[in-house]
């Protein structure tokens, strides 16, 4: 076994069936990863402009390693969402006298090649040349630049060893999350300004460059951890014996609502039980804080924007509707044969589904309320956009779902997984977002705000209002194309 593992790992992509099955997937990750790549590139050459404004009277230089700890917090978070961890099929080694250090040395060393690695220089380049270059010497503009890109990498195995540790229950997503919101208040509430105490030893590094050795500490100590538990862990038993979760959530109470309690059961057993659409809930749940960010007073004497306010809304109480329904009934695709051959009626099925969408609408519109606190109007805009979400956007849900065509494994994570996607999950969020913020736009240009809050409420009003109707012919609908979907699901 002279060859490089890498070689393996190529041979095993070139030879791959999924290239050529999963183009269009391709193609999105292309897209996003150039949109980013040209974000971070404007980004670098805009800096100055940037953080004169937010750092008035501070140097463009210092300013920026203020912010620095920021981003590492940021991205930490994100990392743990969306990076991959660095897998390999090593059963087919275990003929070969390949040590277990190998293949660990392998794992760790690619998993550094990676878009959360790579685009952060997309940005440092051209700022380094741009900015730092004027105001260091060769020597200190070479040692910042060194310290930032260990702190990346430190990032980077910190992330990697988060995921292997905490992989399966998920707790080290809110331990990260949790250690992130309290030094975010230490900072906050002044109790130790940690942003500019970072930024004070990342000026330091530019005057002392030797500093920049305390540094390297830090990808080396997590680096050793990731090879400490992979040693420890990296055994074919270990992964065969691993157990999910198993502690049972049968949700009974919901059966004292007869058949529709059942259905909506079976739906949060599913959602509870496999990572995708537990991922998706979570997500959105996470979401609802997206507020802070939107909902800022542009001026003392200046009201937040009226779209700001009808977007906020019909993202934060939708988007839980958004990214579970688009993939309705396709989460059921395991199964859906077994569930179409039961005495079930489909009416109240698909009532079951329009009755757990409408309660996880009606929660978040009402712990949305709280960014009251920065305008009543808040109120008004969330209550007309949960009408319109409930009374016609899950209706549109339940239209895309007859048009299914593609399976989805519910055990695989939502995060870079495009298993399931199609055109029609890509065009939805058009009718379901943009669709009633144009309306919205188109009656405030002829009416004003009060009238196309009233007409778009009494829309959702009425889609509300004829419910049974529209369930009653969604039904026949769905038993019209069963055998349809059932087919879609297993050629898939």
């Amino acid at each position: 076994m002279k060859r490089s593992l890498y070689y393996f790992s190529l041979k095993e992509l070139i030879r791959s069936a999924y290239l050529t099955k999963s183009i269009a997937s391709t193609a999105v990750i292309v897209f996003l990863g150039l949109y980013f790549a040209a974000s971070f590139l404007f980004l670098a050459f805009n800096i100055d402009k940037i953080m004169a404004e937010s750092h008035p009277g501070l140097d463009v230089f210092k300013a920026f390693n203020s912010i620095v700890l920021i981003y590492l917090g940021a991205d930490l978070v994100v990392r743990f969402i969306m990076q991959s961890l660095p897998a390999i099929n090593f059963k087919k080694f275990i003929i070969y006298p390949v040590k277990r250090t190998r293949i660990i040395r392998y794992l760790l060393s690619r998993s550094v090649l990676n878009f959360f690695n790579l685009i952060p220089l997309v940005f440092l380049v051209p700022f380094t040349f741009d900015v730092v270059v004027h105001d260091l010497s060769p020597f200190s503009v070479l040692a910042w630049f060194t310290g930032i890109c260990l702190l990346v990498l430190s990032n980077h195995f910190l992330s990697v060893y988060l995921k292997w540790r905490f992989h399966d229950s998920q707790s080290g997503f809110y331990v990260a999350i949790g250690l992130i919101a309290a030094l975010f208040a230490v900072d906050f509430f002044e109790i130790v300004n940690l942003n500019e105490q970072f930024g004070v030893f990342l000026d330091k590094i530019a005057i002392h460059p030797q500093l920049v050795l305390i540094l390297s500490v830090l990808p080396i100590a997590f680096y050793a951890l990731n090879y400490s538990f992979l040693k420890n862990n990296l055994y074919l038993d270990s992964f065969a014996s691993q157990k999910g979760d198993t502690r049972v959530r049968d949700f009974a109470f919901l059966n004292k609502l007869g058949d529709y309690g059942k259905f909506i059961s079976l739906e949060m057993k599913m959602i509870w039980r496999n990572k995708r659409p537990k991922n998706a809930f979570i997500m959105s749940v996470f979401f609802l804080l997206y507020g802070f960010i939107i909902y800022k007073n542009p001026g003392e004497n200046k009201p937040i924007p009226d779209f700001m306010l009808f977007f906020g809304g019909i993202f934060m109480t939708g988007l839980f509707t958004l990214s579970y329904g688009q993939f309705f009934p396709a989460w059921h695709s395991r199964y859906f044969s077994f569930l179409m051959s039961q005495n079930i009626k489909m009416k109240e099925f698909l009532q079951a589904v329009y009755l757990l969408l409408t309660t996880i609408t009606g929660v978040y519109f009402l712990v949305s309320l709280g960014y009251a606190f920065l305008t009543p109007r808040v109120i008004w805009f969330h209550l007309v956009v949960s009408l319109y979400n409930i009374g016609v956007n899950i209706y549109f849900i339940l239209l895309m779902g007859l048009y299914s065509s593609r399976p989805i494994d519910l055990d695989k994570s939502a995060f870079f997984n495009y298993q399931g996607m199609g055109a029609q999950q890509f065009l939805v969020v058009f009718p379901m977002i943009f669709a009633p913020i144009a309306l919205f736009f188109l009656l405030k240009l002829g009416f004003g705000v009060v009238a196309a809050l009233v007409i778009i409420g009494l829309i959702g009003l009425a889609g509300i209002l004829l419910q049974p109707l529209l369930i009653n012919r969604f039904a026949i609908a769905y038993l019209n194309k069963k055998h349809k979907l059932i087919s879609n699901y297993k050629k898939g």
